[in-house]
């Protein structure tokens, strides 16, 4: 009796990742206060909306859940959110999302983690990004996993 075998392609899923930041914004984007922050830029390389709500932030790699995005905040297929790093700590889907924390421009840990944050990081420099430069942002040269960084 012949035998058939079917290959099904499954779409692959792309995590999020974080592809750039600013640690010291002295003359780059105005958060809706009017007030110069860091900001850290999150990719969804995936061909699916991204929906982040429960994922993490954090600027230390033992406390994973430091910064919790909230519920239905959502990233198109291919597109960019930024989030500024300002301490402020709002997370109202609609407006500007603030973290709890800000960014050290003498270099630290900056991470990504899925809901709950066990696990490894989706996306972190670490352990710790080199020291930065005002106005002048670090990230990777393409938005892919693994990618090299530069200023």
């Amino acid at each position: 009796m012949p035998v058939s075998l079917a290959l099904l392609a499954l779409p692959v899923s792309a995590a999020p990742l974080i592809t750039e930041f600013l640690t010291n914004n002295n003359s780059g984007i105005l958060d809706e206060d009017n007030t110069l922050q860091d900001w850290i830029e999150i990719h969804n390389p995936d061909g699916a909306e991204a929906d982040l709500g429960g994922y993490h932030l954090t600027d230390n790699a033992a406390l994973t859940t430091k910064w919790t995005f909230p519920a239905d905040f959502l990233i198109p297929p291919g597109g960019y959110a930024v989030i500024f790093a300002s301490g402020k700590n709002r997370v109202v889907v609609g407006s500007p999302l603030h973290t709890n924390f800000g960014l050290a421009s003498s270099g630290e840990y900056l991470g990504l983690f899925a809901p709950g944050g066990a696990g490894p990081a989706l996306s972190e420099f670490a352990p710790t990004f080199p020291p930065q430069s005002p106005d002048v942002s670090f990230g990777l040269i393409s938005p892919v996993p693994g990618a090299a960084v530069a200023y």
